[in-house]
Parts: structure tokens; sequence; C-alpha cells
């Protein structure tokens, strides 16, 4: 009795200690994410001159809105914004929409669908062993898809580590609800919608919240797909005026200038307003990432 006793108290040290170092752990992943956030934003607010003296950190220095008053005044930077919330769209639509269609029957019993091991093999192939840079843009290039938005849409449309959790999840589902439903008559499209789709909101909103993300951080596509400078999306945009350096008769850098600002706040603005979408989406999918992706990774 006293060693159980004395083992429970064990586990229970042992478990709080647990605990703390994930708590600290956490709080310092955390401060990592959110430091470079808080610094951009310091740096967005502040003037010329306290930003070219490194006196900057995580505060504003001489507080100012000048920076942001300049970049609503940007129409590309905007422009660049709507073909960015665009493309988002439309692809959380085409991709939610090709996932459940290819997860719906690979969750099937393989007695109502006998094809189901050759296409999870197909989809875990092509997972790992990918065509690479060069065949993707052949093919795009091919399709006449340069320089249109769907470029940006469907090549990365059907993820197959989102499909695999999508199809989990599916399985975790209790079996006798489809089973109820084919026996009353429903198809599979019947059940599909009306049975199985509003029990699987959790996974549909983790696996929407890596789509967003995916498609509004995305910037390397912009570059190779396309060439209209009025069709790049918002970080293609982002990196090409904070990498590449503005030419002399760049008109914005001209006229920041003519307004002593720097492009280092300007910058910082822009990017700031750029995060603002998903800053603002991540809490109303929170409540349901956890519980999306333990369900859908669990089972096989």
């Amino acid at each position: 009795m006293l060693k159980a006793k004395r083992s429970k108290r064990k586990e229970s040290l042992s478990r709080r200690i647990f605990v703390v170092c994930n708590y600290i752990l956490c709080f310092f992943a955390g401060l990592i994410c959110l430091l470079p956030l808080l610094h951009i934003l310091a740096v967005s607010l502040s003037s010329k001159l306290a930003v070219f003296s490194g006196n900057v950190v995580f505060t504003p220095v001489d507080f100012t809105f000048d920076n942001y008053r300049f970049v609503i005044r940007d129409s590309q930077f905007f422009h660049a914004y709507g073909v960015t919330i665009l493309r988002t769209v439309l692809g959380w639509l085409v991709s939610i929409v090709m996932l459940v269609l290819a997860a719906y029957p690979l969750s099937l019993p393989k007695q109502r669908f006998g094809a189901k091991t050759f296409f999870t093999w197909y989809f875990v192939v092509i997972m790992l062993f990918g065509g690479g840079m060069i065949p993707t843009y052949l093919v795009v290039n091919a399709t006449g898809l340069i320089d249109t938005i769907w470029a940006l849409v469907i090549p990365g449309a059907l993820s197959t580590f989102n499909l695999i959790l999508m199809k989990n999840y599916f399985r975790s589902l209790p079996e006798a609800l489809s089973e109820a439903a084919y026996i009353d008559g429903a198809g599979h499209v019947t059940t599909l919608i009306k049975v199985i789709l509003p029990l699987s909101m959790p996974a549909l909103a983790s696996i929407s919240l890596f789509i967003i993300m995916g498609h509004w951080n995305a910037y390397f596509d912009g570059m190779i797909y396309i060439r209209d400078e009025n069709l790049k999306p918002l970080q293609t945009y982002l990196r090409s005026v904070i990498i590449v350096a503005p030419s002399p008769d760049d008109a914005a850098s001209v006229e920041s200038l003519e307004q002593n600002l720097t492009p280092d706040a300007t910058n910082g603005a822009k990017i700031f307003l750029g995060l603002l979408p998903i800053m603002t989406l991540y809490p109303f999918f929170q409540k349901h990432f956890a519980k999306g992706i333990i369900r859908g990774g669990i089972k096989g």
C-alpha cells in the first residue's frame, strides 16, 4: 500500500515536471514567433530618424502612422492583395472539393470500393516521388495556365498529406451511420453531404487552415508562372519590394523619400497588413484544429 502511494506520488511529481517543461518550451517557442512580428510592427509605427538610428526594437519610437498612410495610397500593393484574396478563395474551394471527393471513397470499406488499395498506394507514391519543378512548369505551360489565376490554384490543389488526414477522419466516424443511411436508401452523394460532412467540421476547419495559409504565404509559384505584374500575388510583390533593390526611377521610392519615410518602415507596414487576415482567421479555426488533427492522424 505504501509502495503504491509512493509510486503514485513519484508519477505525480514527474508529471508536474513534464507539464512545467512543456509550458516553458511553448513559452519560448511563442516568443520566437512573436518577437519578430512585434519588431516589424514597431518599425512600421516609428519615424524615419528612429529607424535609421537603430533605436527601434519591440516598441515604436516617435510614434507615427505616416508609413501606413503611404501604403494605403499604394495601388499596386492593394492590387496584389486582391489577387491573393482571389487565389486563396478559389484555391480553398477547389482543394476542399477535390479532397472530399477523393477522401470519401478511400475511407469506404474494401467491399464497397474494390479499387481502394490501388488508389491509396497511388497517392502515397506521388507524395513520395514528385515530378519536380521543371516537369510541373512544362505541364502548366502546355495547358495554357501561364499568366492566369489558375496557375496559382490548380498545380497544388490536391495535397496528399491533407488527403490522408481527411480520409482518416472519415474512417474514424461510426460506420453504423453511413450503413443506416445506405439502408434508408441514401446514395453516396446524399450520405456524404448529409451525414459525413456535418460530422467532419473539425477536420474541414483544420485542413482549411492549412490550405488558406499555404495560398496566402506562397510566393514562389507567382515568380515562376506569372509574368504580368498585375497578376502577381501579395507575397511575390512583397518579395520584389523588400529583397530586390528598387530602381532610382521607382515612383514609390521617390514618393517615400519626398515624404521623409524609410523603405524599412513602409515595408514593415506592408508586411504587417499582409499578416492581418491570417491573424484574424486563426482564432476562429483554432478550437477545431487540435481535434481535427488528432482524429485525422490516429486511424490509418
